[in-house]
């Protein structure tokens, strides 16, 4: 057997143990790490068409029986776009933070609107900005946010489930991805999609990782990750994507959890290679064709220890472990170990 699980994303999430994920959330914002993963507190990510159209497609793809329990169909015939989509979440976040304890709104439309429209960044006065939000597709959609975010859910319309019922028809026939998209379970390869690797350890810090698709090659004796990514550029992956959301402490991590399956007596791939992981980089639009970006040495090794790109330094996974732990350990989150060690003295220049 593969050691690992294919229970419900609820009950994975519902682990508390680090994963890719919070290890990113904490690369880049100690405090929503602090709030989210040590307080427990309902932090809500602020997810963008492309990243919507991704969670889409990877459940059609894989887990379509899934589809009911993550997205709710909206009555709007287009979801908002532009200045109004951000004023519609902000005015959902300024309801959410004048919600009390027993479900009662304690400001007014007009006070909840007034900060929302600060928030979106219109330069038409607020009157013009409700009149073109009453009794439009916008407050429908605002109604269905606040009525569904709360059971986890994502509000998603027909346009959208089209489009990415349209991405996964071209995985599936394209190329270049068609090959992995439809392998099966046979006597050579066994394929797994969403695996979930509860338990493993790096740099004696213990993980979760939840794996779009894992293909082993009995015949070669080899172990293969895949993950799913849906962005609008996808020629432009790496630095739109890969560095920008951090996608290298993903694979990194991601790899160490494939080997874990490896070290297992009772595993099916034990004693397998295990081959860096690969993206498989879709269009959110469906314009562009689907490319498999594959990682090197190199790469792999700068996510470990850090790297530099264009005059700006990324942490890497190792130092990010470091100071998590350190976190943890002294209760420190509003300042880094490092400037913390160096009693908040920093020189400007070196």
């Amino acid at each position: 057997m593969i050691q690992g699980r294919s229970t419900t994303e609820a009950v994975y999430r519902a682990i508390q143990t680090d994963s890719s994920s919070s290890l990113k959330d904490f690369s880049m914002d100690r405090r929503k790490y602090y709030k989210k993963y040590v307080l427990r507190e309902n932090v809500e990510d602020k997810d963008n068409q492309a990243v919507t159209m991704g969670k889409l497609v990877e459940t059609l793809l894989m887990e379509p029986h899934e589809f009911d329990d993550r997205f709710y169909m909206s009555s709007c015939a287009s979801t908002p776009t532009g200045l109004m989509l951000e004023f519609v979440e902000g005015l959902y976040t300024a309801t959410k933070e004048a919600t009390d304890g027993f479900g009662v709104v304690t400001k007014t439309f007009e006070e909840l609107s007034k900060e929302a429209y600060l928030i979106s960044g219109f330069k038409i006065k607020h009157e013009q900005v409700i009149s073109k939000f009453i009794g439009s597709d916008s407050e429908i959609y605002y109604n269905e946010i606040r009525k569904v975010r709360s059971q986890n859910l994502i509000v998603v319309n027909s346009q959208d489930v089209n489009n990415a019922e349209k991405i996964v028809e071209e995985l599936k026939n394209n190329p270049f991805t068609k090959h992995i998209i439809n392998q099966m379970n046979n006597q050579r390869y066994s394929v797994v999609n969403q695996l979930q690797i509860p338990d493993y350890v790096v740099d004696d810090h213990h993980f979760k990782s939840m794996v779009d698709k894992i293909i082993i090659d009995h015949d070669k004796q080899e172990v293969q990750v895949y993950d799913l990514k849906c962005t609008w550029s996808v020629e432009s992956f790496y630095t739109e994507y890969y560095l920008y959301r951090r996608s290298y402490i993903q694979a990194y991590l991601y790899f160490h959890a494939a080997k874990s399956l490896t070290r297992d007596p009772q595993s099916k791939c034990y004693g397998y290679k295990v081959n860096y992981p690969m993206f498989l980089v879709c269009d959110s639009t469906n314009y562009y064709s689907p490319i498999i970006y594959e990682l090197s040495d190199s790469d792999m090794q700068d996510a470990y220890l850090g790297f530099e790109y264009r005059e700006r330094q990324y942490p890497g996974v190792k130092d990010l472990i470091q100071d998590l732990k350190w976190a943890l350990n002294e209760g420190v989150w509003n300042i880094s170990r490092k400037n913390f060690e160096t009693a908040g003295i920093v020189k400007i220049t070196n």
